[in-house]
């Protein structure tokens, strides 16, 4: 492997004091992890295990919890300034909502009930009533009946305004994207912006900008997103897609400082124009499935990814492991 950026590393591994190595969470249930973030000034860890949101010390302890969320709570991200902790949320009717009905014994959601969330946590007051709210991506449901392969929404990241300066952040929701092999609309990764701003008490966030990421099929769409203050890209780790006319790639770099540029989509030549986004000249992905259940950096170079953990009885647990930038040139960019 070449390792093209052994000084980030070095010095990763100097930021990395009072870090955890890797963390065994304390946690059995029936659905695996599905996203993670850190909160360094608390020394907590913040885990999706679809239907209970988990915070915990580094040694693995589970701290606080909220269960039995009626839907998919997918990936999150912690932003550090206003102590707040966003994740996509999942009412859906298919196959996924389903099965997450069952193991909560409850009644399917119909198409015309299906909803997606971006909850918004204060995590100064967990658990307590009124600390998550919802608000809800109307952009998502809309598409979700109509185009483009939508399936709702998964990742969210927090990150600089694309194509402007540093210091002007934004939230960034990816599109789910099904992982049908004869269809050509479901070839595009979707994001959506938001102001931090937008997510307020009693208001429905207005996207500013929607961008489509040509990166060819994948299972689900993005499933974490990760925005690296070190490389100044948006990661977006997903399930590789199925189709042999791509590289079927599971993890993509975004460059935050390019300008979009409104072209006609592939596969989509009779929608119009829209804004697009490239993947970054270094490399045009690679196959890294390991962040797909979970992807957060503290900049530096240093990365946490979340796994499953099968326990012997069959119910599901989870792992959380430090990583370190290996560089765009390594066969796989981030590793432990």
């Amino acid at each position: 492997m070449l390792v093209v950026a052994p000084v980030v590393r070095a010095q990763g591994q100097q930021q990395a004091a009072g870090l955890p190595e890797r963390v065994t969470i304390e946690f059995e249930g029936k659905d695996h992890v599905q996203g993670m973030a850190i909160d360094t000034a608390g020394r907590c860890i913040f885990l999706s295990m679809t239907t209970t949101l988990l915070k915990t010390d580094y040694e693995g302890r589970v701290l606080e919890r909220i269960d039995s969320i009626p839907g998919h709570l997918g990936a999150m991200t912690f932003d550090h300034e206003g102590r707040t902790l966003y994740a996509s949320l999942e009412y859906k009717d298919d196959e996924i909502g389903r099965g997450i009905a069952r193991h909560l014994g409850r009644e399917a959601y119909r198409q015309d009930q299906s909803r997606f969330y971006v909850a918004k946590v204060n995590v100064d007051s967990f658990s307590a009533p009124g600390a998550m709210q919802l608000f809800e991506v109307t952009e998502a449901i809309k598409d979700y009946k109509t185009r483009y392969g939508c399936s709702g929404i998964d990742g969210v990241t927090i990150a600089p305004k694309i194509g402007k300066k540093p210091g002007e952040r934004r939230l960034y929701v990816a599109y789910g994207i099904y992982g049908d092999t004869t269809r050509t609309d479901n070839d595009h990764q979707i994001l959506l912006e938001y102001k931090l701003s937008s997510f307020k008490s009693g208001k429905t966030p207005k996207a500013s900008a929607k961008y489509f990421i040509y990166t060819g099929n994948t299972t689900w769409g993005v499933q974490n997103l990760c925005y690296d203050s070190n490389t100044g890209c948006i990661f977006m780790a997903c399930y590789a897609g199925r189709k042999s006319s791509f590289p079927n790639y599971s993890l993509f770099a975004l460059p935050v400082a390019q300008k979009p540029s409104k072209a006609v989509l592939k596969g989509l030549e009779n929608d119009g124009k829209h804004f697009c986004l490239k993947l970054s000249e270094k490399a045009p992905g690679w196959y890294s499935g390991a962040a797909s259940t979970g992807l957060c950096s503290l900049g530096n170079g240093i990365f946490f990814l979340s796994s499953p953990l099968r326990l012997p009885s069959g119910l599901q647990s989870a792992t959380v492991t430090r990583y370190h930038w290996q560089g765009f040139d390594a066969a796989v960019p981030i590793v432990h």
